[in-house]
């Protein structure tokens, strides 16, 4: 059981990307704005809408809400605003640098992902290279034989785990999503930071969801439904040494209204990576040498 104890993505942070930052307008103090007209705000990165007519030298970023509606982040920062489902999307590949001379690096998690194949490069400014990982985002798992070869459907892969990456603190990270030529790749939020270890992540451990779609039935026995997003669930159960008791649960109070990467397991194929909260936890002292919790984990939408 590891956790991505995450960097927060400034105009620092992001040394360059392929996505620009032009959704709409910039808004203008002296431009005059009617009725759903939207602009963006380079310093919040954020897209506004206009709720008024004649909206002049109101600013979106101070408005309470009356004149300008907060729609969500431009595309190129929809990777960082919490929102696995609101991606970022651009014809053929999307890619971001960062880089963080506070903090040492040594693992990227991506999720939402729509492409072909997703890779994470980093490069030290005194030792160049360090680390280039390229993971293929269609999963053939279940093709075997010539017949599954063409009866089985590929699944298309949503989350990639880039972990162990060597800590430095001078190097670029770059982050490429690739589509196949003329397709669009997505991604849904790009999560990078130091990676912690909680303990032994053990079987009994399951995974769910929660659904947020609307399923009702009217009088007649019709039913209404209307498709929303989901998040994912894990209860993790891990074993840990009693003597990490009291660590382990001030790292989980640090982050209790902060989501961070809970990974379950390095093989993505067991569900057991999700970024978000924890709804509660319970570490139950069984030994001098080992012990065993219970981590409940909710993630974002």
């Amino acid at each position: 059981m590891q956790i991505i104890k995450p960097v927060t993505v400034t105009d620092s942070i992001l040394v360059s990307s392929n996505i620009t930052e032009n959704d709409y307008a910039v808004w203008a103090v002296g431009t005059t704005y009617a009725v759903g007209n939207r602009v963006i705000v380079l310093s919040t990165h954020k897209i506004y809408e206009s709720l008024i007519g004649s909206n002049l030298g109101n600013d979106p970023t101070t408005d309470d809400g009356t004149k300008w509606l907060t729609l969500g982040a431009t595309n190129r920062w929809k990777a960082f605003d919490q929102k696995i489902n609101d991606h970022v999307s651009n014809v053929d590949s999307i890619q971001y640098v960062l880089n963080d001379p506070n903090s040492n690096v040594t693992a990227v998690s991506l999720f939402g992902l729509v492409g072909i194949s997703a890779n994470v490069t980093v490069t030290s400014v005194v030792e160049g290279e360090v680390y280039n990982q390229t993971i293929s985002l269609i999963d053939n798992r279940n093709i075997d034989d010539w017949y599954t070869y063409f009866f089985e459907e590929q699944v298309q892969r949503q989350e990639a785990q880039f972990l162990n990456i060597p800590p430095y603190l001078d190097a670029d990270v770059q982050v490429t999503v690739s589509a196949a030529t003329g397709d669009t790749a997505e991604l849904g939020q790009l999560v990078l930071g130091f990676l912690s270890q909680l303990g032994l992540t053990t079987y009994g451990t399951s995974i769910s969801i929660e659904d947020f779609s609307r399923k009702e039935v009217d009088a007649f026995g019709n039913f209404i439904v209307v498709e929303r997003a989901y998040a994912q669930l894990a209860d993790f159960d891990v074993r840990f040494p009693t003597a990490n008791a009291r660590k382990i649960q001030r790292t989980l109070a640090a982050y209790r209204a902060t989501p961070i990467v809970y990974v379950g397991s390095e093989d993505v194929s067991y569900g057991t990576t999700i970024y978000g909260f924890y709804r509660r936890f319970d570490l139950t002292l069984e030994t001098p040498s080992y012990s065993f919790g219970a981590i409940e984990v909710e993630g974002l939408t």
